[in-house]
């Protein structure tokens, strides 16, 4: 056991970066949940408003992020490594960031109406947030055991969402003749795509604390 973590053991317990982590967390599932909506809207209009609902949540998140960050260097005792929590909070970020920029993209291409292939990519990133959010929430636990089978799934979506990525942007190159839809397209599930391995690197950072601190 480190210095740092019989530190931790000895003085009293502090959870508000549990407490901020969660908060995110609960953010970035409202967000996930607004993103795979986007494949079901079928106007303009009613993108423009889920967009603009995603960019009010990535707000939050940025305050969020940045109170963790602004707390981690006020604060001697943290609940794990200091890099740790930057590593979950910049992870949270990230995901929410792309989630964002997917939202922003579809609204630049003026692509109001998305295919049952940009369905499932919005899909795959969804539920990989569930994942996430429940492990979050078993940060207070710090037992791997509790988190085992929510990364092997999100490990599984990644490799789902890599080849769905291929398949998709293999029958993009073969089908579409318009090089400037090419181009949207391939931008897009390039976003979507980034999305799921930020997912991933997600729960990565989380592996990491529980191993470490379990």
């Amino acid at each position: 056991m480190g210095l740092s973590s019989i530190v931790r053991f000895l003085l009293p317990r502090d959870d508000k970066f549990l407490n901020y982590f969660e908060k995110a967390s609960d953010n970035l599932t409202k967000a996930g949940d607004l993103y795979v909506r986007l494949a079901k809207v079928n106007s303009r209009a009613e993108l423009i408003g889920l967009r603009d609902e995603i960019k009010r949540l990535e707000h939050v998140g940025d305050e969020l992020t940045h109170k963790i960050f602004e707390e981690l260097n006020l604060s001697f005792i943290t609940p794990f490594d200091r890099e740790d929590i930057y590593e979950l909070a910049k992870g949270i970020d990230d995901v929410l960031d792309l989630i964002d920029q997917v939202a922003d993209l579809l609204l630049l291409y003026q692509i109001d109406k998305l295919t049952n292939d940009e369905a499932l990519l919005l899909s795959v990133v969804n539920r990989a947030i569930v994942e996430i959010d429940q492990s979050v929430k078993l940060l207070r636990q710090m037992n791997y055991d509790s988190v085992r089978d929510h990364i092997v799934r999100v490990h599984e979506m990644e490799n789902e969402g890599d080849r769905l990525y291929r398949l998709f942007l293999g029958k993009l190159f073969a089908e579409q003749k318009d090089a400037v839809l090419l181009l949207k397209y391939n931008s897009l599930y390039n976003e979507m795509e980034e999305a799921i391995d930020k997912c991933e690197d997600l729960m990565n950072s989380i592996e990491s604390i529980m191993l470490k601190n379990a």
